[in-house]
């Protein structure tokens, strides 16, 4: 994946969104991958006095499958047969086995996209009939004009050209690592803070 020749500030206010307002959604919390980590943490370190950028704290890596709804818009009852659903169409899916290599300047962030890309586009793809199954096709929200197939290391706080970045992206000397990922997990997301947030509501196994 190349770099990006601009960057953009990051807006967390995306329509609808604002402060102390929560959403549920579909992620996989990646905290607990040593291997990442420690790719994540050199990379932030050679970070650490790059303008322009807010890293993100390694207790919130994640990769963002798919937003349901807003917790003040879906009814709670709603969430149980979700969750059921979501259970039945990931059966068939297997867990992942995601690798991580080299960051790269994307327009609001410096990610590591996650390979393969397909395996998570197939999740994600399963949710979303989930999804419609309980809440109707209609309700299932759009695709997002870039859907997130990436950790991402540091979000940009201005606008301008990302050649700095790329340069200590580049310079860096890191050791790619794989993430095994048994595991989806349905959170209560927030977006308050530079880098989402969230409280976990439930979890379901992949293959099970």
């Amino acid at each position: 994946m190349p770099h990006v020749d601009q960057v953009r500030n990051h807006d967390r206010w995306r329509p609808g969104w604002r402060a102390g307002r929560t959403g549920y959604a579909w992620l996989l919390p990646l905290a607990d991958q040593p291997g990442l980590r420690k790719l994540v943490n050199d990379y932030q370190y050679a970070l650490r006095d790059l303008p322009g950028f807010d890293l993100v704290p390694l207790e919130w890596m994640h990769i963002l499958i798919q937003e349901i709804g807003f917790t003040d818009e879906i009814d709670e009852t709603r969430i149980e047969p979700l969750v059921a659903a979501t259970r039945k169409r990931l059966e068939a899916v297997l867990p992942l086995t995601l690798a991580f290599h080299h960051a790269v300047v994307q327009p609001e962030s410096l990610s590591l996209p996650a390979e393969p890309q397909s395996t998570v586009i197939e999740l994600r793809n399963a949710v979303r009939e989930a999804l419609a199954d309980v809440l109707g096709e209609s309700a299932v929200p759009p695709e997002p004009e870039d859907v997130d197939k990436h950790v991402s290391l540091a979000h940009s706080t201005t606008d301008g050209p990302a050649i700095f970045a790329v340069a200590t992206l580049s310079g860096t000397v890191v050791e790619p690592t794989t993430a095994k990922i048994p595991s989806l997990t349905l959170v209560k997301l927030d977006r308050d803070h530079s880098s989402p947030e969230w409280e976990k509501v439930t979890e379901v196994p992949l293959g099970a």
